[in-house]
C-alpha cells in the first residue's frame, strides 16, 4: 500500500503542477525551478517546515483513520454487483407495532411463483454446525440457503459447479479459507464430511468452494448448507411437521433479486392482496421491501436485523475529520503569514527579473502542495501504527479491505492536495500582490485586513479546540454516568461465557463451575444483559381486555435472578421444587404490573402463565431505551450464555479454571467471554 501510495503521490504531484501550468503562463523549466525553490525554502526555514510537517502529520493521520472507518462503513455490501436490485423482505406486525427481519420459510418460493418481477428468491438462516475433519472436531458458522443465493449475491465459486450447487440436502459449500486450512493442497470437492446440525447427525458432501467474502459484507459465513436442514429443529421445538409451509414461523430472512427496471413500490402495492391470498383475509402482518444498500446503515427500526451500522456515527466522525483538517489548514496559513515578510525580498527580486503575479502565485501554491505531499508517506505509517488503538476507540475492527484500497488512496491524496492548495491559496495571493516599490522602500506592513484575517483564523482554531475539549468532557461525564447508573442488576463481578446454540455439555459445565470456591453463583440465560433482541407477546389488559399490552419476554435458567442481583419484590424465584415452573410460570416486573393493570399479581395468569413473582424494574436493553413491561420465563432448550458471579479480586484466578472447564466440556468450540461493563 505504501509503495502504491508513493507512486500515486508522485503522479498526483506532477498532474497537479500540470494543472497549474495550464491555468498559469509557466513553462516546464519554471516548474523545476519551483520545485528547487520549495525545497530550498524548506531547508532555510527548518523551524517553520518542522512545525508544519509535524502538525500536518498528526492531523492527517487522525483524519485518515476516520476516513478508513467511514469508507469501510459506507462501502458495506458494495461487493455485491446486483445490490441495487437485491431486496430483503421485512415483516411488520401491526399489533406489536414492530418491524422484524424474520419471515416464513415458504415466503421465498411463493414470491418467486407469484411475481414475474422476482428473478430469484431465497431464504437464509444462520446456524452453527459441527464437522469432523480428519481427527479434528470443529464448530463453524454456516448459512442455510438455496442455490439461488449464488444468483442473488456475488459469491464467486472457485471450485465445483455453480448451478444447483446447494440442491442436494446434504451438500455443503465451504470458503476458500476453510478449504486451505483443512484440505491443504487437495481438492475438497466431492469429499464426505461427517457432522451435525442442531444435534442431528449428517454426512455432508462438499459440492464447492467459494471465495472468502469481504469484511464489508453483511452476509458472511464459513460455509453454506441446504436450508432444509433448518426445518427439523423448528418442527421439533414446536412439535409440528409443517414448518416449510407454515406462515406463522418467522425464523428466516427472505432475499429477492428483481429483474432490471422492476419497481419495488409496485410489488409492495400488491403485498396486501398477496397476504390475503396466502395467509388470511385479516392478516396480522404486512410485508415491505428494503434494498440491500439500506440494510446495514438504515435498519435501526428493524428488530433482530443482525449486523448493522450507525449513520449517526458516520456523520459525527466525518465532522470530526473535517474539523481536524480545517485546524491543520488554518495552522499552516497562520505560520505561512508569519514568515511571509522574510520572503518579500525574494518575491521583489523575482518580479524585478520579469516574474508576474501568476508566476509568483504558482510558485507559492506549488510549495504548499509539495510540503503536504512530503508528509503523506509518514502519515500513512502513523495511521497504520495507530489502527489497533483507534479500533478500541471506535469499538470496531479497523481493517484495510482490499476492494476499498483505490478509495483509500484517492481520498487520502485528495484530502492532502486540498489542504495543500487551500492552505497556500491565501498566502500566495497576498505575497504575489506585494508591490516591488513597497519592498524597496521597506514600507511593507501587515495591514488591518491581514491582521483581522489572522485574528479570525486564530479565533476559529480556539472555537474548534474548545468544542473538542467541551465535547470530550461531556462524553466523559456521560460515560461515567452510564457506568455508575443503577441498572437493577450487577454490572461488576460478572463475566458472561458465550456457549452458542445447541450446547450439549451445559449441565456438566455449570455444575463444575459452581463447585469452585471463588465462584459465588452461576446460571444460564438465552441472551445476556443488556439484551439486544426482542421477544414480544401481546396480553389483554386486566382493566379492559379489549386493550392489548405488548410484553417483552426474557428466558432464563434457575438461579439467574439471584446471580445477577435482580431484586425480588414479591413472591419467589424459579425453583427446582416446583415442576410447573419450567412451562407454566413467569415472573413479571413492576412496569408490567402497571401496564396490565394487575392489582394483586401473585397467582394471577397472563396468557397460560401463572405469575409467581414480581421483580424491581431493571434495564433489559440499553440505558438509552425505556424499561418495557417484562415477563421472565424458564427455558431448558435455548440457553446460550452463562453468567458467572465471582468473588471480588478473583477474576484472574477463575478465568483459567473457567477456560479449562470449557475446553473439557466443549473442545470443538472457542472459549469466548466478556464482561457486563463492555456491553
Amino acid at each position: 500500500l505504501l509503495i502504491k501510495t508513493n507512486k500515486l503521490v508522485c503522479n498526483s504531484s506532477t498532474n497537479f503542477l500540470i494543472l497549474i501550468e495550464q491555468h498559469l503562463p509557466i513553462s516546464s523549466v519554471m516548474i523545476k525551478n519551483y520545485l528547487k525553490s520549495a525545497l530550498r525554502f524548506i531547508k532555510h526555514n527548518k523551524a517553520f517546515a518542522g512545525i508544519n510537517l509535524a502538525g500536518l502529520s498528526i492531523a492527517l493521520a487522525a483524519a485518515f483513520i476516520i476516513l478508513l472507518y467511514v469508507i469501510n462503513e459506507l462501502s458495506f455490501d458494495t461487493c455485491h454487483k446486483n445490490r441495487h436490485d437485491i431486496y430483503r423482505v421485512l415483516n411488520y406486525y401491526s399489533e406489536f407495532k414492530q418491524t422484524m427481519a424474520g419471515t416464513p420459510f415458504v415466503l421465498a418460493s411463493t414470491l418467486k411463483n407469484d411475481f414475474p418481477q422476482v428473478k430469484a428468491a431465497t431464504n437464509t438462516r444462520s446456524a452453527m454446525i459441527k464437522l469432523k475433519i480428519g481427527e479434528e472436531d470443529v464448530t463453524i458458522r454456516a448459512i442455510a440457503s438455496t442455490s439461488d443465493i449464488f444468483s442473488i449475491f456475488t459469491i464467486p465459486v472457485t471450485q465445483g459447479m455453480r448451478d444447483n450447487i446447494l440442491d442436494d440436502p446434504n451438500s455443503i459449500v465451504i470458503s476458500r479459507e476453510m478449504a486451505e486450512k483443512y484440505f491443504p493442497g487437495n481438492d475438497p470437492v466431492g469429499k464426505e464430511v461427517s457432522g451435525s446440525v442442531n444435534n442431528i447427525e449428517t454426512v455432508f458432501i462438499i459440492s464447492g468452494v467459494f471465495e472468502n467474502l469481504p469484511a464489508n459484507s453483511t452476509f458472511r459465513a464459513d460455509c453454506l448448507v441446504n436450508n432444509r436442514l433448518t426445518l427439523d429443529p423448528i418442527n421439533k421445538s414446536f412439535k409440528v411437521t409443517n414448518a416449510d409451509v407454515n406462515w406463522t414461523f418467522d425464523f428466516w430472512n427472505t432475499w429477492i433479486l428483481l429483474t432490471e427496471g422492476a419497481s419495488p413500490s409496485e410489488i409492495e402495492k400488491q403485498f396486501e392482496d398477496f397476504t390475503k391470498r396466502h395467509i388470511s383475509e385479516k392478516p396480522m402482518n404486512s410485508y415491505s421491501l428494503q434494498n440491500l444498500n439500506d440494510v446495514y446503515l438504515r435498519s435501526e427500526s428493524v428488530a433482530n436485523t443482525g449486523v448493522e451500522g450507525n449513520m449517526k456515527n458516520i456523520r459525527l466522525f466525518s465532522l470530526i475529520a473535517f474539523l481536524i483538517v480545517l485546524v491543520a489548514a488554518i495552522n499552516y496559513i497562520i505560520l505561512s503569514t508569519a514568515v511571509s515578510v522574510s520572503r518579500s525580498r525574494e518575491i521583489g527580486i523575482r518580479k524585478t527579473f520579469g516574474a508576474d503575479r501568476r508566476n509568483i502565485k504558482g510558485q507559492l501554491l506549488s510549495e504548499s502542495v509539495i510540503i503536504t505531499l512530503l508528509v503523506l508517506p509518514v502519515v500513512i505509517i502513523l495511521a497504520k501504527i495507530s489502527l489497533p488503538l483507534a479500533g478500541r476507540l471506535f469499538q470496531a475492527k479497523l481493517s484495510i479491505i482490499p476492494t476499498n484500497v483505490p478509495l483509500y488512496i484517492l481520498s487520502y491524496i485528495g484530502v492532502t492536495l486540498i489542504i495543500g492548495f487551500f492552505s497556500g491559496l491565501y498566502t500566495s495571493s497576498y505575497l504575489s500582490s506585494i508591490k516591488v516599490m513597497d519592498i524597496l522602500r521597506n514600507t511593507l506592513r501587515s495591514g488591518k485586513k491581514r491582521q483581522l484575517l489572522r485574528s479570525g483564523l486564530i479565533a476559529v482554531q480556539l472555537i474548534i479546540f474548545c468544542t473538542f475539549v467541551a465535547s470530550t468532557l461531556i462524553i466523559r461525564s456521560q460515560y461515567k454516568y452510564a457506568l455508575n447508573k443503577e441498572t437493577g442488576y450487577y454490572t461488576h463481578g460478572i463475566i458472561m461465557v458465550d456457549m452458542g446454540r445447541d450446547f450439549q455439555g451445559y449441565s456438566a459445565f455449570i455444575g463444575n463451575l459452581r463447585s469452585n470456591p471463588n465462584i459465588i453463583m452461576a446460571a444460564g440465560v438465552m441472551s445476556p444483559l443488556p439484551m439486544t433482541g426482542w421477544m414480544t407477546t401481546m396480553y389483554p389488559s386486566f382493566e379492559n381486555p379489549e386493550n392489548k399490552v405488548k410484553v417483552e419476554g426474557f428466558a432464563v435458567d434457575y438461579d439467574f435472578i439471584s446471580t445477577m442481583g435482580i431484586r425480588l419484590l414479591q413472591g419467589r424465584e424459579f425453583s427446582r421444587d416446583f415442576g410447573s415452573d419450567l412451562k407454566k410460570s413467569c415472573i413479571v416486573n413492576e412496569t408490567a404490573i402497571k401496564a396490565l393493570g394487575i392489582k394483586d399479581p401473585l397467582n394471577q395468569k397472563i396468557g397460560t402463565l401463572n405469575i409467581i413473582g414480581v421483580v424491581k424494574d431493571f434495564n433489559l436493553h440499553s440505558i438509552h431505551t425505556e424499561i418495557p413491561p417484562l415477563s421472565i420465563t424458564m427455558t431448558d432448550r435455548y440457553i446460550q450464555q452463562v453468567a458467572i458471579r465471582y468473588k471480588p479480586g478473583t477474576l484472574n484466578s477463575i478465568l483459567p479454571v473457567v477456560e479449562a472447564e470449557w475446553k473439557s466440556a466443549a473442545p470443538d468450540r472457542p472459549f469466548r467471554y466478556f464482561t457486563i461493563e463492555s456491553l
